[in-house]
C-alpha cells in the first residue's frame, strides 16, 4: 500500500470514529448511559454494528472515549492544587492556600466551558456505567488527602482541629458536591463563577477555624 493511501485510510478511520463519538455523544445525553445501545448508535450513524466495534469494542469504552479526559482531568486539577499547598505547608505559608482555590476556581470554569458536555455526561448521565461513582470516589481522595494533609500541620504545631476522616467526609461532600451542582444546572459562566465564587465563600470561613486560621 502506497504511503497516501495508508494516510488517507487513517483519515477516514478516525473520521468514521468520530462520527460514531459525535452521535453517541448526543444519545447519551438524550437517554443516559443505560438506555442507549451500541445498535441505535449504529443506526443513527448509518454504520453496521460490527464497524462500530471495531472502534469501541463495547458501550463502556465508547462512553468512557467521551468522558475520561474530563475526569482524568480533574483529578489532576486537585491533585496539582494539593501538591502546591504541601509546598507551601514546607515554606511555613499554609495561610496562602486560598490563593491555590482562587487560582483552581478560574481553571475549573474555564476547563468546564470548554467541556461542558462530556461534563454533562459524567455527573448527569452516568449512572450504570463504570463512571457512576466518579463523585464518590473523587470525595474519597480529596478526604484521604484532607486527612493526611491535617495531620502534617499538627505535627508541624499548627493548631488545627484533629477531625476524624468521617467528620472531614462529611464535609468533603457537602463542599464537592455543591461544587458540581453548577454541572447539573445550565448556568452562563459568569454565572457559575459567581455560583464557585459563592460556594468558596461559604466553605472557607469553616475551613480557616479548622485549620486553625
Amino acid at each position: 500500500m502506497k504511503h497516501s493511501d495508508s494516510v488517507k485510510q487513517y483519515v477516514k478511520g478516525e473520521q468514521t470514529r468520530q462520527h460514531i463519538l459525535d452521535i453517541a455523544k448526543k444519545e447519551f445525553l438524550e437517554k443516559g448511559y443505560y438506555d442507549v445501545s451500541i445498535r441505535n448508535v449504529a443506526k443513527i450513524a448509518e454504520l453496521t454494528t460490527g464497524a462500530v466495534f471495531r472502534y469501541f469494542p463495547d458501550k463502556e469504552s465508547l462512553f468512557g472515549a467521551l468522558v475520561s479526559p474530563v475526569a482524568e482531568a480533574v483529578l489532576s486539577m486537585y491533585r496539582s492544587g494539593n501538591e502546591q499547598g504541601y509546598q507551601l505547608l514546607e515554606e511555613g505559608a499554609p495561610q496562602n492556600m486560598w490563593q491555590i482555590s482562587e487560582q483552581f476556581i478560574h481553571n475549573f470554569i474555564q476547563y468546564l466551558f470548554a467541556n461542558k458536555e462530556a461534563f454533562s455526561l459524567l455527573i448527569n448521565c452516568s449512572s450504570g456505567s463504570p463512571y457512576e461513582s466518579f463523585m464518590d470516589d473523587l470525595v474519597e481522595e480529596v478526604e484521604k488527602q484532607t486527612y493526611s494533609f491535617l495531620q502534617e500541620m499538627l505535627k508541624k504545631g499548627y493548631p488545627c482541629r484533629n477531625l476524624s476522616t468521617d467528620e472531614i467526609h462529611v464535609l468533603i461532600s457537602a463542599q464537592y458536591y455543591a461544587i458540581f451542582e453548577i454541572v447539573r444546572h445550565d448556568l452562563s459562566i459568569e454565572e457559575a463563577t459567581a455560583r464557585l465564587h459563592l460556594i468558596a465563600d461559604f466553605f472557607r470561613p469553616g475551613w480557616d477555624r479548622i485549620f486553625g486560621k
